[in-house]
């Protein structure tokens, strides 16, 4: 009987060790992948001379397109945080009729592209240019990160202290800055740092505007001058930028460990029903769903009907089964590498820590950096050039981190008392992930999964450069009719690019399933 238990602990530990194996082999795996398109860059780089990179980097040209990314960058940050903290807080504070509606038109601004949005007021406006009406796109593209992140946190406030803030005589604006702000601002430092890293690497918006950042003059030089290692050396200069802006949003992140009990036992909010108070989220409701989502409908239908080229059914249903194929193979490749990773992040490993950086980094680089990089891996591997696996693989490298994430964020919510009766029933710790933990964590896994394949239905650069020949997906040919001005013949792309993308965005949300979700009579 010993010498059977003995063996029995010998082959689980063999398992465990096994498993550790398997994790650190696939974080290694993700710091590779994210290594490739900086090594390419690195490369580049290098090929010039000090006198040549120095050149570039001081001349005025440059000095403005830095001070532009990251003005740019700042002001489009700071008001999707403002704007996305309110819509947030009156959706889980205020007693409003439809709920569950209000915050799925919140939502779904998030599924349309920016470079749609930009087509969207384009019409309505052909002289729309400049830095204003790019920060108006962006902010309008970019306030559900922070929304999402900011509902998720304000369920887990602990609404006792608020009791006892109103008890003390603190107003509703005090107790917000000293009880809420407080249990939030992780939430919405990350929710932040996805928009500052959405605006670093946007190109759609910026290009089709005419606003200098750094993905329009790396784009420019490789279009137009073929001047690979300037650009690679702006690529760099934005690398860097990003690598602060993570640090920064590290800095900002509370040490403190969220609750993880598997009851709830923090008091919930009662909703306010000021009549006052609902009137005016309504109107800030009304405008952000106008401006963000009725309106570019509506432009999108009236461009549509009023269409006099005949549809070509068979050119639509073939970009959009191009693009849902392409995007679910970069999902699930990007989901394979981040689970580990997620899974070690738990463990403290810095291993994962190194490989959660590297991805968040790569995650800033635009579209055409990326597309390069494995165009020059691609070349060098004659099966491997435009094939849809390639552009598969463009997707998950630029969107990984968004799946390291969601994984990370789960496995954290997993209460540790189940994890610890699982330990007590004899599971070990192979047996607690795979039975206890996964299946836990798998709603929130399976939105990272939504959120990754929802951003590469959207990629149109890395798209443009690596689609295999004849292969054409909804954002290619929104750009290819929209770059020559035939506004009508892309609204059904446009559109067609919109609904598609609504379904991960609705199912990301669930707002009819969400903790807090209530109808007011």
């Amino acid at each position: 009987m010993p010498q059977e238990l003995l063996e029995r602990n010998t082959a689980a530990l063999r398992k465990i060790g096994t498993l550790q194996y398997f994790l650190y082999l696939a974080s290694l795996l993700a710091v590779l992948c994210a290594a490739l398109p900086l090594a390419y860059l690195l490369n580049r780089a290098t090929s010039s001379d000090a006198d040549s990179i120095s050149t570039v980097l001081l001349r005025a040209k440059s000095i403005n397109v830095l001070v532009t990314t990251l003005t740019l960058t700042a002001v489009v940050t700071l008001g999707a945080v403002l704007v996305g903290v309110v819509l947030a807080w009156i959706l889980n504070h205020v007693s409003i009729r439809n709920m569950t509606a209000w915050r799925a038109a919140t939502v779904i601004p998030i599924a349309i592209p920016s470079y749609v949005f930009t087509y969207c007021w384009m019409t309505l406006n052909p002289g729309l240019r400049g830095f204003w009406a790019a920060t108006l796109v962006l902010i309008l593209s970019t306030a559900p990160f922070v929304t999402l992140a900011t509902l998720a946190a304000l369920r887990r406030v602990d609404w006792s202290q608020y009791e006892v803030a109103q008890t003390l005589g603190l107003n509703p604006l005090k107790t917000f800055f000293k009880i809420t702000v407080p249990q939030i601002r992780n939430q919405v430092a990350a929710g932040a740092l996805l928009v500052a890293l959405y605006v670093l690497s946007d190109f759609g918006a910026v290009a089709l505007l005419g606003v200098d950042t750094f993905t329009r003059a790396i784009s420019n030089l490789y279009r137009g001058s073929f001047d690979r290692s300037t650009a690679a050396v702006l690529s760099l200069l934005l690398v860097a930028i990003s690598a602060v802006i993570i640090s920064l949003e590290s800095r900002v992140r509370s040490d403190s460990e969220a609750r993880r009990a598997s009851t709830k036992i923090v008091a919930e909010i009662k909703p306010f029903h000021s009549a006052k108070l609902r009137l005016v989220s309504y109107l800030f409701l009304a405008t952000y769903v106008s401006l963000s989502l009725a309106l570019p409908l509506m432009l999108l239908m009236s461009r549509f009907i009023s269409n006099q080229v005949e549809l070509d059914f068979a050119g639509l249903t073939s970009a959009t089964f191009n693009t849902v194929s392409a995007a679910a193979i970069g999902a699930v490749i990007a989901v394979s590498i981040a689970l580990p990773v997620g899974v070690l992040l738990q463990q403290g490993s810095r291993l994962a820590k190194l490989a959660d950086a590297s991805v968040l980094v790569v995650h800033s680089l635009p579209g055409i950096v990326m597309g390069l990089a494995l165009v020059a891996l691609g070349s060098q591997v004659g099966w491997l050039y435009q094939t849809l696996g390639l552009l598969a693989f463009s997707y998950a490298l630029l969107f990984m981190a968004k799946g390291v994430g969601s994984v990370r964020t789960a496995l954290a919510k997993v209460p540790t008392n189940l994890l610890e009766i699982s330990t007590t029933l004899g599971q070990n710790k192979v047996q607690t992930i795979r039975r206890v933990a996964i299946p836990l964590a798998a709603p929130g896994i399976l939105s990272g999964t939504l959120l990754i394949f929802l951003a590469a239905m959207k990629e149109l650069p890395a798209t443009l450069m690596l689609r295999p020949t004849g292969f054409e997906t909804l954002a290619t040919e929104i750009w290819n009719y929209t770059s020559i001005s035939r506004f009508s013949e892309a609204a059904p792309y446009a559109l067609t690019l919109v609904l598609v993308a609504a379904i991960p965005t609705f199912l990301i949300n669930r707002p009819d399933r969400s903790e807090n979700a209530r109808e007011s009579s």
